[in-house]
């Protein structure tokens, strides 16, 4: 299988969009060709808005044009995005209900040959505090695609997660059925359940497939939308597992896992909830898959750590 260039689904999405919906603009902070705008840009030059290295302007003008009916897009480098910008979104986009779509180009670790400082560990955690915001985290090309599609027809703040690697299917397109706050059974398995969300789903596949070789059959759900999360679906799932494990490309503080154990500490008769992810305030860089390795966070080191666990 070939991996598919997020950012090229993301850019040809864009572009069709833009053609049937004359509200859409794009905005950039000199980030418009690394995050995939040059095809909308160059066919629609009149509703493309460069603000230069300035995201908390950005985001402000951003706001003031989804008061006047325009639906504004801005991709920014993640980390710069959604920290450097966090008042701005929390107070004149959150608060207010603004209809702005924020992608954060290169999510999780993948711009780790930067330095730590363009690697987004805090993301989910900083954006999940926002009133009103959605929070999409797309995992293959299909998801991408839909995703944006998604964000568009809903009313109010999402933020995309967008990957920068190229990224296998995650199952056949004509499988799928993505919603707006619905999870996704991907794997079915009886022994142990994994919660994943974006670019963790190919790997927790990978990960059920290698459990599956010692005998453990484990049950793979996909959560594209982190919040609102599918909270009926998760805990209903929940109460026939004894080991839970959530995996995620983010700090294992305050993100995807951490939003399941506060729903599941509720509930009783639950399993044991297991967080994977990037430990708190790591800043190892290097080649992205690499990377990944160092974590735990491929196939091969989610399932080490589930046997891990299970013995």
């Amino acid at each position: 299988m070939n991996r598919i260039d997020p950012r090229k689904t993301f850019e040809t999405t864009l572009l069709e969009l833009g053609k049937s919906n004359e509200n859409i603009l794009a905005v950039s902070c000199d980030s418009a060709k690394g995050a995939g705008m040059s095809s909308f840009i160059n066919e629609f030059p009149d509703r493309y808005i460069e603000v230069g290295i300035s995201e908390q302007n950005g985001v402000g003008i951003c706001s003031g044009l989804s008061q006047v009916d325009f639906i504004p897009i801005i991709a920014v480098i993640t980390p710069f995005l959604t920290m450097r910008a966090y008042e701005q979104i929390r107070t004149d986009i959150g608060y207010i209900n603004a209809n702005v779509k924020l992608v954060g180009s290169g999510g999780g670790l993948a711009y780790s040959t930067l330095g730590f400082t363009h690697e987004a560990i805090e993301d989910i955690a900083v954006m999940r505090t926002i009133p009103n915001m959605t929070i999409l985290c797309p995992g293959d090309g299909y998801e991408v695609d839909q995703a944006l599609r998604l964000a568009i027809e809903h009313e109010g703040p999402v933020y995309i997660r967008m990957p920068r690697h190229g990224l296998l299917p995650i199952r056949a397109a004509e499988n799928r059925n993505i919603e707006i706050g619905k999870s996704e059974t991907i794997v079915e398995g009886d022994d142990v359940l994994i919660l994943a969300t974006g670019t963790m789903v190919r790997e927790a596949v990978d990960a059920a497939k290698e459990l599956e070789a010692s005998g453990i059959k484990a049950k793979v759900e996909s959560f594209m939308t982190v919040k609102p999360i599918d909270m009926e679906k998760l805990v209903d799932l929940c109460k026939s597992y004894e080991h839970i494990f959530t995996v995620e490309e983010h700090s294992k503080t305050a993100g995807f896992g951490s939003s399941v154990a506060e729903i599941l500490i509720s509930e009783k008769d639950m399993g044991q909830v297991h967080i994977l992810g990037v430990e708190e305030g790591s800043t190892r860089v290097g080649p992205y898959r690499e990377i990944l390795e160092v974590y735990g966070l491929t196939g091969e080191g989610i399932a080490k750590s589930i046997k891990e666990k299970l013995k």
